[in-house]
């Protein structure tokens, strides 16, 4: 969220959402229509983050702009958003999106699939990543929402959980300037955090016995200082060793990148 000293705004959010757990998933997609809204709409934003109104004015505006359209929960959020203080007018936006995706991972969570949608976003990022022809397809901002929304759901129908579903047509249809690939890598972080622990992501040249990868979550804990989720990635193309994205740290010990490394000696030297 832009403004991490908001622990109220937070503090409502989870308490709201929780209470309204089996419309959590709902909830998330009010809050990513009405996020939407504000993108779309600058003269809206702009009212409801004005400081010349007040608290009361701001969220009596909020109320009559959505009136009994959307999930009473998604209501009281924003109504709970909109009386704060936001440092500029987009971080209002960015903050009710990010509530959004943790109402739909809450959804998840409380019907104890959270872990198969972190699978989900994670194995379809893989997919988007070695297929570009498909990347382009749901990239295309020239091409009508409905149509990128259906290829979606016709890629995930009966093999994924819905929430899944659902988070991947927010990350193809909504993620504003970020690319796919970083908006599906962020809501599997948000994922990650739910259960706190962080995402490390491990490419091999071959699957991992069951004793490697026992062995190596429990380097990475000591390295992240927490618990580590474990995304494998079989490359072929990798010669031998491992590499390791966590966070922003990558530690690379292919094959490869030791004899690049060796090269780039040989030509200093």
């Amino acid at each position: 969220m832009p403004d991490t000293s908001q622990g109220g705004l937070r503090a409502r959010f989870e308490s709201v959402v929780v209470d309204a757990a089996d419309r959590a998933s709902a909830v998330g997609d009010d809050l990513f229509a009405f996020a939407n809204l504000l993108d779309s709409r600058p003269s809206v934003r702009r009212a409801l983050t004005d400081t010349g109104r007040t608290p009361d004015d701001r969220e009596a505006l909020v109320r009559r702009l959505v009136g009994e359209r959307i999930e009473p929960a998604a209501t009281d959020v924003l109504a709970a958003a909109v009386r704060e203080r936001w440092a500029k007018p987009g971080d209002l936006t960015s903050s009710i999106e990010e509530f959004g995706l943790q109402a739909v991972l809450l959804a998840a969570r409380s019907a104890g699939r959270l872990d198969a949608v972190e699978e989900g976003i994670f194995r379809f990022g893989l997919v988007v990543r070695a297929n570009r022809d498909l990347r382009s397809a749901l990239i295309d901002r020239g091409a009508p929402a409905d149509a990128r929304r259906q290829l979606v759901r016709s890629l995930l129908r009966d093999k994924t959980a819905p929430e899944t579903v659902a988070l991947i047509e927010h990350a193809v249809l909504d993620r504003r300037a970020r690319s796919l690939e970083a908006e599906l890598a962020r809501i599997a972080d948000f994922a990650a955090r739910l259960r706190e622990r962080r995402v490390a992501v491990v490419h091999v040249a071959a699957p991992l016995a069951v004793e490697h990868r026992e062995r190596l979550e429990r380097a990475l804990a000591v390295r992240a200082g927490g618990p580590v989720l474990l995304n494998v990635v079989v490359e072929p193309d990798v010669v031998g060793g491992i590499r390791v994205e966590l966070g922003d740290e990558v530690v690379d010990g292919t094959v490869t990148s030791r004899l690049d490394a060796a090269r780039r000696q040989l030509v200093v030297g």
